[in-house]
């Protein structure tokens, strides 16, 4: 277990604002999410997945093993969003189902982008 310092807070806030700026600029919207909760899936998910690296680092996760799970649960919800919104839209919004993986996997879309980026920036700040 290793102390927070103060650049790890500085890194998970300055990740946290970017994607909620991106967030409040529409970008999850333009990249497929519905315009109804675009941007409450990229500020709630922005924010967590800083806090989730907070944590990562907290617990002495190697940079390798951060960029691992942030890789794998990207791509597990990069799927689960674009596959949730075309079956919710192929069933005319019949599916509920489909629906959640498509609303929640904005949310962690946002969540592991926001940890993969302050992986990288600790990492190249050496820290």
């Amino acid at each position: 277990m290793r102390r927070m310092s103060l650049i790890d807070l500085l890194i998970a806030v300055a990740v946290a604002a970017t994607l909620v700026a991106a967030a409040l600029s529409g970008l999850p919207r333009m990249l497929g999410a519905h315009p109804w909760w675009a941007q409450q899936a990229g500020i709630i998910g922005g924010v967590g997945g800083a806090v989730l690296w907070l944590g990562l680092r907290q617990a002495g996760l190697s940079f390798g093993t951060q960029m691992v799970l942030a890789v794998m649960a990207l791509l597990a919800s990069v799927a689960a969003a674009h596959f949730g919104k075309q079956v919710f839209s192929a069933s005319f919004a019949e599916n509920a189902l489909a629906g959640r993986f498509w609303y929640f996997g904005w949310f962690a879309l946002s969540g592991f982008v926001a940890l993969l980026i302050a992986a990288v920036v600790a990492r190249i700040l050496r820290r």
